[in-house]
């Protein structure tokens, strides 16, 4: 996409105009601007795309809130550009130093305590009231300009609608918040297409709170002992990516189909049976292709279930090694209506 392409579209609901930007320098350094002067802009990430604002600055933050229809109690990622700004407002202790040392830049996101002699002072709203600070170092080149543009730490929640599918495509994005965001940053499709895996580390023992691209088997081979908390016994919110009913599409889902019933869609994990309407995950069944296309393709199926009238999309069963287990946490969890 060019660098002339300065498309806006208007809501007539929020009457706010958003801008379209490339992802060329240009375009980076008019993002950088206007998160700088407390705007919203959301921009690609290798896992989701993010809906980013100024950490610092409280009015910004709630327009995150205000634009995505987020519940207060649902804090937000914090991104950085390395682990050195990263420890000004959270205590980096031993073992988050040697995740951080291994898998950042990347999908590791960190739920670590805040520092008690800030450098940097986080917006009350961003942090729902906890004492703790999810961070991150993203590995997108388009994210980490951004990010490195910009005078504060960025929180970025994913680009949709609160419970709503997350967005990796450009497309996906300008459909549900345009109107809503000063600007939206075309960096085309998401490489990992899941949320990062988030890891909390208290008292010295290390938690999962959401599988990701790094998987359990990674960070038990580098730390030992890591423990898993049951979302079912724990309704607590302690970090983003807690919430019970996520990621849904508007259509039911069914899990575990292996035969579609009715005029039900299909998502398959290889091959579309020849007649049955629907879309492949990975024609090969292959995991990483299936966790890249698997927003954009239940996005798709969305589309499709109001044209042909289809009552529910079924999904073929996805196995739980590697990044499998990541899918089947956001399946799960986007059959949930709360």
């Amino acid at each position: 996409m060019s660098s002339e392409r300065k498309k806006s579209f208007l809501s007539k609901k929020m009457h706010l105009e958003t801008e379209i930007l490339s992802s060329n320098r240009e375009g980076t350094a008019r993002a950088a601007q206007i998160l700088n002067a407390g705007g919203l802009v959301a921009f690609p990430t290798e896992t989701v795309y993010g809906l980013g604002a100024d950490c610092t600055n409280p009015a910004a933050i709630e327009k995150i809130y205000k634009a995505k229809g987020r519940p207060a109690h649902n804090p937000l990622i914090i991104h950085v550009y390395d682990a050195k700004e990263a420890s000004k407002f959270v205590q980096m202790v031993p073992k988050a130093t040697k995740l951080a040392d291994s898998f950042w830049p990347g999908p590791l996101t960190l739920v670590l305590e805040q520092k008690t002699n800030l450098k940097i002072e986080i917006a009350e709203r961003a942090l729902s009231k906890l004492s703790t600070v999810a961070v991150r170092v993203p590995t997108h080149p388009i994210a980490r300009e951004i990010l490195s543009l910009c005078k504060s730490p960025i929180a970025a929640p994913s680009a949709n609608m609160s419970g709503k599918l997350s967005t990796t495509r450009f497309e996906d994005v300008l459909e549900c918040l345009s109107g809503k965001v000063n600007a939206i940053v075309d960096g085309g499709p998401c490489p990992i297409g899941v949320e990062s895996t988030i890891v909390k580390v208290e008292n010295g023992n290390v938690f999962i709170l959401r599988p990701g691209k790094i998987t359990l088997k990674d960070i038990k081979t580098l730390i030992g002992e890591v423990k898993k908390i049951d979302r079912a016994n724990n309704k607590d919110i302690t970090s983003p990516g807690q919430l019970s009913s996520h990621y849904c599409p508007e259509t039911p889902i069914r899990l575990n189909v292996l035969e579609p019933r009715g005029n039900e869609l299909l998502l398959a994990f290889g091959p579309l049976p020849v007649g049955v309407k629907g879309l492949s995950l990975s024609e090969i069944s292959d995991p990483d292709e299936a966790a890249m296309n698997l927003y954009s393709a239940l996005a798709d199926l969305d589309h499709l279930a109001k044209i042909t009238k289809s009552n529910s999309i079924g999904i073929n069963p996805i196995p739980e090694s590697g990044i499998g287990s990541a899918i089947i946490d956001r399946l799960r969890r986007a059959a949930t209506k709360s």
